[in-house]
């Protein structure tokens, strides 16, 4: 009889042998890279803009009881983010849920070159500050709206590339409040996404209060609607799904059939390994 498991690699590890009845089928080995982690069949993310006081007072709270992941998109010049600088710096860093995104240090109109340089730079300082560990990293980046910069959409792209800045994906369509008005029209996405096996989320401002504020009792619904949906959802942030997606479509993986009792896989990947480290999943036949 034959089964399959599912093994987590990272991508610097390059060997790895498991134990196996003696190998006397042309079937054992077979190894494929899953599409999500442990065979989820789609990815989910969450991103809150502005560090709005609802997310300290409303959001955070909920994420942390349901151990459900988001990325805030801090401004930290910002008198949002002032008055709740103690959470932020002090607090927030210890809460598993909260990732740190840029969202630039002022949240004013890049005027050149060298100010948007600056703005993404003394961003990413703080984040780095208060989410210490390895540097260089990959962090989530959205430039800001409702100004107007003087600059083009890819000299920022390119300035937001030399910092190791991960342009998240289009606010259009996915704004809650905006675009999405409901949980349900936002669940009808995660639906759509597992069927087609790829990523959905939803850009959020205020939750429960603030502005362009999508309503509390719709957010816990969709949280209610996440938790059903775990096994077949992978909801993670920005950054872990850009990483894992990446690797994904590059990895390579190669068996050998050694002996009666080991099967030998090793992995291969084209993305730079001192930048993407996100474990990948391996369904291998045993």
């Amino acid at each position: 009889m034959h089964f399959k498991t599912t093994v987590l690699f990272t991508m610097a590890t390059t060997l790895c042998t498991l134990c196996a009845a003696p190998v006397q089928e042309t079937g054992i080995g077979a190894t494929e890279v899953n599409r999500w982690p442990a065979g989820k069949k789609s990815a989910f993310m969450m991103m809150f803009d502005d560090a709005c006081p609802s997310h300290v007072n409303n959001v955070i709270p909920e994420l942390t009881k349901r151990d459900i992941v988001g990325c805030f998109y801090i401004i930290p010049e910002k008198g949002e983010y002032k008055a709740r600088l103690n959470f932020w710096e002090n607090e927030a860093t210890k809460i598993p849920a909260v990732h740190f995104g840029n969202h630039s240090f002022s949240h004013q109109a890049y005027t050149s070159v060298d100010n948007a340089d600056e703005e993404m730079v003394k961003a990413n300082d703080v984040i780095l500050r208060l989410k210490p560990g390895k540097n260089p990293r990959l962090i989530s980046y959205a430039t800001p709206g409702g100004v107007k910069h003087l600059i083009s959409g890819d000299e920022i792209a390119q300035i937001a590339a030399k910092h190791n800045l991960i342009v998240r994906p289009t606010f259009q369509g996915h704004g809650a409040a905006i675009h999405y008005k409901d949980s349900a029209s936002i669940l009808r996405d995660i639906d759509k996404a597992e069927q087609s096996g790829g990523v959905a989320y939803v850009i959020f401002h205020g939750v429960g209060g603030d502005w362009i504020s999508f309503p509390m009792d719709q957010f816990i619904d969709l949280l209610n609607g996440l938790e059903t949906r775990r096994e077949s959802v992978w909801i993670a942030d920005p950054i872990s799904i850009h990483k894992y997606e990446t690797e994904r479509n590059s990895a390579k993986v190669a068996i050998a059939l050694p002996s009666g009792h080991e099967i030998k896989l090793t992995l291969s990947c084209d993305a730079d390994v001192s930048l993407y480290d996100q474990p990948l999943s391996l369904t291998t036949q045993v």
